[in-house]
């Protein structure tokens, strides 16, 4: 056998070993199965706030925590909402706090009070005539300054993240749950129409292969099922969507999956132009 291929074949082999000293090592570094978080018992009396809701607040009086880029952008913006008023303005550096002052002046609004300093925070918190704290500081602050003002009687708003361990997130909960006051992470897509209006699908039993073909036949909504794609017809068009994992099923109506395989729920993105597109046309109600 001549050099060249001897060293090939060495250099197979050592690829090979080393692939395996990976595989094994790997395999004792991480931990079988997923990772599972203990949900803490709740303490006796205290319930969810996934469905909270509290007496309108027909002026909705706001205080700010952190003025820096994100903090200013967002007085700025609260200005232009309808029932708000802007009673407190707070920062470690005063000039920042005195910038946000001039955005409500050029907004024709009246001042704001100010508080500067390293505990002035609490002080806002403490405000009886404050309804919501926004919470605009660096990250390893949001978590205590939302408890306290929790604690405090106010309802939060927090700028991503809300918190940085899930020891904190449970902080949140907990003292949401207790306190009965919304603390809310302000992440904006989780709004978005496509986001809420797939909210509104799941909470209305959509998702689900069995369910999803029932609502489309129901909805009269012509399909059809093909390998690793779907298709639905309407007036205007039919849309193909590939589904994005695919399994074999024994249960699939036979007729309508003659390969006996689909994916337990359809892509979101073929019911985001279904849907959206269908409520345009008035096929889908």
């Amino acid at each position: 056998m001549c050099p060249e291929k001897n060293k090939k074949k060495r250099m197979k082999h050592f690829n090979i070993l080393f692939l395996a000293l990976i595989f094994t090592v790997s395999g004792f570094a991480q931990p079988s199965g997923q990772t599972q978080n203990t949900e803490p018992p709740r303490e006796k009396g205290q319930k969810s706030v996934l469905q909270l809701a509290v007496d309108p607040i027909p002026t909705v009086r706001v205080g700010f925590i952190g003025l820096g880029n994100r903090g200013t952008g967002a007085v700025g913006r609260y200005t232009f909402i309808e029932g708000v008023e802007i009673k407190a303005l707070c920062d470690l550096d005063a000039d920042k706090v005195k910038r946000s002052q001039n955005t409500l002046a050029k907004r024709g609004l009246k001042p704001a009070d100010e508080y500067t300093g390293e505990n002035a925070w609490k002080e806002l918190c403490r405000r009886k005539d404050i309804d919501l704290i926004y919470i605009c500081t660096d990250w390893l602050h949001h978590t205590p300054m939302a408890v306290y003002a929790m604690q405090q009687g106010k309802h939060v708003a927090i700028e991503v993240p809300a918190a940085t361990s899930i020891e904190e997130c449970w902080q949140l909960v907990d003292t949401a749950e207790k306190t009965r006051k919304h603390c809310m992470m302000l992440e904006n897509c989780c709004y978005d129409f496509f986001e809420l209006n797939t909210l509104n699908m799941a909470q209305q039993g959509l998702f689900g292969r069995r369910r999803l073909y029932s609502r489309l036949k129901r909805e009269q909504l012509p399909f059809r099922c093909l390998l690793g794609h779907v298709e639905i017809e309407v007036q205007h068009g039919t849309y193909r969507q590939p589904l994005p994992h695919t399994r074999t099923r024994s249960d699939m109506p036979g007729d309508e999956h003659p390969q006996g395989r689909q994916d337990e729920l359809f892509g979101f993105r073929l019911f985001q132009s279904v849907w959206n597109d269908g409520i345009r046309q008035g096929e889908v109600r």
